[in-house]
């Protein structure tokens, strides 16, 4: 992994707070031509009454693309639950044919015991591992937990807890009834992605990047320690990655990284009022990864960080990149839509409206997507006429996270 640290100032006067923006670019290397990593993946699919009919189908027929993309060392397992748990497909290589006729034998009904098809997943991974192998529980749902543990901490707990055993859990939520915040609570613990899957037509799509982001992993357990020095009062993450508090200060965990893939995190820095002029040390930055190969290795790159202090208020500030105030906006508009997200939660669609227009305003400063300008300013307006339905939130949810963790979750095209 590349590191590269900018700032969106590098000189501060000797008086007076301040907070210096800075952002961390990771590029990871190129994926391999030929030889990669097996994968070992299991499909933990809904089958819950509200499935049956197109949505069902649409996720078989993605399963049947995803069968047929894996290679010839790749293993897949297919759980699918309801009320109860069904083992469609052992973790296994498998003949295509054979495995779809299977998947095709998945019918829909009763209740959501989403937490019984993951541990199922994680009983597959375990009972057969493979140490070169990249593993990988990808849950679909399309509705809430009601069945088994259905607490979100205790579910996050266990996507946690297979993480730190190398299982790791991404989750698609299908369609408008599923709980958001808790796919990606359990994605985030689980160091995986969350997709929104606005229908069927979305479903194959969604199964494709996923598989072909797992074929290109490069880099493992990729994290970013912030380590402030004495003299600085605070440090704030911008992005939504999962945050841990470490010996003399944060780790930022941001999971796998994807051949040529750029991963960024911003942080703020709040430097004291009063500072004498020279150099003002603002801490230490330390990556760390584990690459993809024949081997594993562990990575540890630390990276001194600092600014100028300066006694003239007019001094000029040639090393300050304009980058790094648009992506802190980006960010901060994508605060903002959560801000308006949690607003309608409490039915405060007046708050809501205000909110979709400040993350607008943001966007439109830093140069942002004028679709998307345009959309949240519609939205904004929609918001305040309380037209609003769980769909728009989905949306608005899903594309706010795109914003923070860099990766296209949005699929309702």
């Amino acid at each position: 992994m590349k590191p590269n640290v900018t700032f969106d100032r590098t000189i501060v006067t000797v008086a007076n707070d301040a907070v210096v923006n800075t952002l961390i670019e990771l590029v990871a290397p190129p994926a391999p031509t030929t030889d990669r990593p097996p994968l070992d993946v299991v499909l933990v699919l809904d089958k819950s009454g509200s499935m049956n009919g197109r949505p069902i189908e649409a996720v078989k027929a993605a399963t049947a693309h995803l069968l047929r993309l894996l290679g010839v060392d790749d293993r897949v397992g297919v759980v699918a639950f309801d009320n109860s748990v069904e083992l469609v497909l052992d973790l296994d290589r498998h003949d295509a044919d054979q495995a779809i006729a299977k998947v095709n034998t998945i019918h829909g009904g009763g209740s959501t015991n989403l937490s019984g098809g993951w541990l199922k997943a994680v009983e597959l991974l375990e009972g057969s591992v493979r140490p070169e192998a990249i593993r990988r529980i990808v849950l679909l749902t399309d509705g809430q937990a009601n069945v088994g543990v259905t607490e979100p901490d205790a579910l996050c707990t266990y996507t946690s807890s297979a993480r730190s055993k190398g299982v790791t859990t991404s989750t698609i939520g299908f369609g408008s009834h599923y709980d958001e915040q808790l796919l990606s609570q359990l994605a985030d613990a689980g160091a995986g992605n969350d997709y929104w899957c606005a229908g069927p037509d979305q479903a194959p799509q969604i199964f494709n990047d996923e598989f072909k982001g797992l074929a290109s992993v490069v880099a493992q357990n990729v994290s970013v320690e912030l380590r402030p020095s004495a003299g600085v009062l605070g440090v704030r993450v911008l992005n939504e990655f999962p945050i841990t508090n470490v010996a003399g200060g944060v780790q930022i965990a941001l999971g796998d990284a994807y051949g040529e893939e750029k991963r960024r995190v911003v942080a703020e820095f709040l430097v004291p009022p009063v500072r004498e002029p020279g150099a003002f040390p603002l801490g230490e930055i330390v990556i760390r990864w584990t690459s993809i190969g024949e081997d594993l290795e562990l990575h540890t790159v630390t990276v001194p960080i600092g600014i100028g202090v300066s006694a003239d208020p007019d001094a000029v500030d040639p090393d300050a990149d304009p980058a790094v105030t648009e992506q802190v906006n980006v960010l901060r508009a994508a605060e903002e839509r959560r801000t308006a997200l949690d607003a309608i939660r409490m039915g405060d669609y007046d708050s809501a409206g205000i909110a979709f227009s400040t993350a607008a305003d943001l966007l439109e400063c830093s140069g942002g997507d004028p679709m998307l300008i345009r959309e949240l300013r519609h939205d904004s307006t929609r918001a305040s006429n309380g037209d609003w339905s769980a769909m728009d939130t989905k949306k608005q949810w899903s594309n706010r996270r795109a914003s923070t963790k860099g990766r296209k979750t949005r699929y309702d095209d």
